[in-house]
């Protein structure tokens, strides 16, 4: 288990992906049939839970497993952590203070295998291991949380609760002195930009079920090609800030350098990337069903907000990798927040093109094309 390249992304971990894809497909559903503010934080507290969940599983198949184990128990391990993640996925309307037994309990064995998973893979290795008792003590409560308020009728307590454990589970890799973590570098990089198309898909995917819903007239069709332009202009922003750059650093540095950079590049700007992603098929969705009349003002403004958080994500982590800092980038930042405030008194049409315009503003004009920036060149 030592750092470096190390293995590559092994296909269990793509099997794992695959419920995934229902369970932001599900997430996204929720926000869209609430159509409220409520409704939006109600998703994106599901999209964390089931976001550490991923983290913890990818770390267990990052750090490989030692000498010592002769089979790969991790393959059914992750079987059986699809099955739970399924029921998670189906109970997410239900979730927390409505029915939510099903979904809290269901999380709690997942967090089991997960945490318990993590310390297998460690055990052989001191530093690693006492690391990862550390962890495990901290990352236990927002598991225990949502169980607690499964059997809590105060809505008020219910939220206190989880936005404990939530912020314990958070602060639990610094918490537990991680910098002890061996990390195969190029298995990272793999994992999350995978996951990242996923997210992607899980986007075009809702562009389409909300398309569907409509009857196809000219202006429809022209509205889901000028949203598919966004989603690759998005994929592209990942592709000039993130991937290569991202690569290139983390074979740059080592030792708790490396544990840093993975924590804040990976685990949380990831996590704000995915939230963009889906805010963004959030507003794509409910607006295709009717491009002819203007959406909910919380859906509107959710679009230019989705962008804005995914390329506020994109360029701090540019910025994690030292790479030069665009002053593009910020601009189309600022427009998007300003799209935010001002989107709902627009029409979808409109909209969507102000919101393409600005996300292109960013772009680094010597990535189109394929040709990379001199300062993501692996030859610089």
């Amino acid at each position: 288990m030592s750092e470096g390249g190390g293995a590559r992304v092994q296909y269990f971990e793509l099997f794992f992906d695959l419920v995934y894809v229902f369970t932001l497909i599900q997430i996204t559903r929720t926000i869209v049939a609430d159509g409220t503010l409520s409704g939006i934080i109600h998703g994106l507290v599901v999209l964390v839970l089931v976001w550490w969940v991923w983290v913890a599983f990818t770390s267990m198949a990052n750090v490989g497993l030692p000498s010592q184990y002769r089979r790969d128990w991790r393959q059914p391990l992750f079987a059986v952590a699809m099955a739970l993640l399924l029921l998670v996925a189906l109970s997410i309307p239900e979730a927390f203070w409505d029915n939510s037994k099903l979904f809290a309990f269901t999380y709690l064995a997942l967090a089991i295998l997960a945490l318990g998973g993590q310390y297998a893979v460690a055990r052989f290795d001191p530093p690693m291991r006492r690391a990862t008792a550390r962890l495990i003590t901290f990352a236990a409560a927002l598991p225990i949380a949502l169980v607690i308020t499964s059997f809590i009728e105060s809505e008020v307590v219910s939220v206190i609760v989880i936005l404990i454990g939530m912020g314990l589970a958070a602060a639990a890799p610094a918490l537990s002195g991680s910098h002890e973590w061996k990390i195969s570098t190029d298995h990272l990089a793999e994992r999350y930009s995978l996951f990242m198309l996923i997210t992607m898909g899980e986007t075009i995917i809702s562009l389409g079920e909300g398309a569907a819903k409509a009857p196809m007239t000219p202006l429809l069709i022209a509205a889901v090609l000028i949203s598919f332009v966004l989603i690759v202009i998005l994929l592209r922003h990942y592709y000039t800030e993130v991937l290569d750059a991202g690569e290139r650093r983390l074979h740059e540095i080592r030792g708790a350098a490396l544990v840093r950079f993975a924590r804040y590049g990976y685990t949380y700007l990831h996590l704000l990337m995915v939230a963009g992603l889906l805010l963004t098929a959030v507003a794509l969705k409910a607006a295709m069903i009717d491009v002819t009349t203007p959406l909910d003002d919380i859906l509107e403004a959710c679009l230019a907000a989705g962008v804005g958080l995914f390329l506020v994500a994109t360029t701090a982590f540019a910025a994690l990798t030292r790479a030069p800092l665009r002053r593009l980038s910020l601009l189309a930042i600022a427009l998007l927040a300003i799209l935010t405030v001002v989107g709902p008194r627009l029409s979808t049409i409109p909209l969507v093109l102000l919101v393409v315009a600005a996300a292109t503003i960013g772009v680094d004009p010597r990535s189109l094309g394929g040709r990379i920036p001199r300062y993501l060149s692996r030859d610089a």
